[in-house]
């Protein structure tokens, strides 16, 4: 298990605890979402995902895709060559030596 799926796991037994927080009127959604670090707003849909899903719909579901706004290595090499008359070291990228 990496580092990413524990902290998810963190991050639902907090919202789980605080959920149920919320549903005894201990705090208000605004509250709870902000002892998350989330907006009123992501804390209902998280609410509601939680209803709908069950404990599924708390995954995210980003974890193990590549971003897509990631440049291609080949991209990233080019970009940095071109930089290197302008005293940029082509070694600031891992790998390329």
């Amino acid at each position: 298990m990496g580092r990413a799926e524990v902290l998810q796991g963190v991050r639902q037994m907090r919202f789980e605890g605080l959920l149920d927080r919320r549903e005894r009127g201990e705090l208000n959604q605004e509250e709870a979402g902000e002892m998350l670090g989330i907006s009123e707003r992501t804390f209902r849909g998280w609410r509601d995902r939680l209803r709908d899903e069950g404990r599924s719909g708390l995954i995210d579901r980003r974890i193990g895709k590549p971003s897509s706004r990631r440049a291609a290595r080949e991209e990233i090499l080019r970009m940095l060559g071109a930089l290197s008359c302008w005293g940029f070291v082509r070694s600031a990228m891992p790998g390329s030596r």
